[in-house]
């Protein structure tokens, strides 16, 4: 590894689901800050190709292969990067989604659907939390990022992935009022439409338009790229964050949630 420099400079973090466009991009972004990466994915083959892009930038990277939704798989995560660093410096929970259809009624979710949105939006979040606390409380130190989503006010279109994203951020300012203390900070990040691969750029890609509840492109008339997400959590991470705790950080080129 090279000298670390840049905002994160010596910086260890953990960046989950970072084997998809989002989660990917945030760790490389902020790698190239400085920082040392743990990547995480639930499936096979699909962080090799960012470990290897970060360790080209003289970053150390490595990956754990692990469903965090799950409390035996969020522990291997933390664990491993706690072996290998002594110390987890940020963690940034990007664990998340829903089940198509994209659009589906109140009244005909499932019970199975409406478990599976609030364990996937949720759980991850609540495990790798909990699990990196001992060590940034003793230490008096931490950044945690959580992402939740621009539905969380509301959204017609999926009431139960909107009601998983509220808890997100209910979690988030909880978290943040009992860490203080301990000079944790604990942020989230709202994104609005974005860009994780190509299926979504043809689907997103176009002139703004209304789709599942609210503004796609906003007043900006644009939507997000991996990076716009990116160089937000980069903000919550750093050291310019530093009096920013219980916020949510809205990343969704001015669209706001409508019923």
């Amino acid at each position: 590894m090279t000298e670390s420099r840049g905002r994160l400079a010596g910086m260890r973090v953990v960046v989950t689901a970072s084997g998809g466009g989002m989660g990917g991009g945030i760790a490389e972004r902020l790698a190239a800050e400085g920082a040392d990466i743990a990547l995480n994915d639930r499936l096979e083959g699909t962080t090799e190709a960012r470990e290897a892009v970060i360790r080209g930038m003289g970053r150390d990277a490595f990956s754990v292969i692990a469903n965090v939704t799950r409390r035996d798989g969020a522990a291997r995560l933390v664990d491993a990067a706690l072996e290998r660093w002594g110390r987890i410096d940020a963690l940034v929970n990007v664990v998340g989604g829903m089940r198509p259809p994209p659009q589906i009624p109140v009244w005909e979710i499932s019970e199975d659907d409406f478990e599976l949105a609030m364990g996937l939006n949720m759980r991850a979040t609540f495990h790798c939390t909990q699990l990196v606390l001992p060590g940034m409380m003793e230490r008096r130190a931490g950044k945690i990022v959580n992402i939740a989503s621009n539905s969380w006010a509301g959204d017609p279109a999926h009431a139960h992935y909107a009601a998983a994203k509220a808890a997100v951020v209910a979690f988030t300012r909880s978290c943040a009022i009992q860490l203080g203390p301990y000079n944790i900070n604990v942020n989230a990040v709202a994104p609005g439409a974005t860009i994780t691969n190509e299926g979504v750029r043809a689907q997103l890609t176009g002139a703004p338009s209304m789709q599942d509840g609210y503004e796609v492109g906003g007043t900006l008339a644009r939507v997000n790229e991996p990076e716009d997400i990116a160089n937000a959590v980069l903000f919550l991470v750093s050291e310019e964050s530093r009096n920013i705790t219980g916020h949510l950080v809205p990343v969704a080129a001015g669209a706001n949630p409508r019923l």
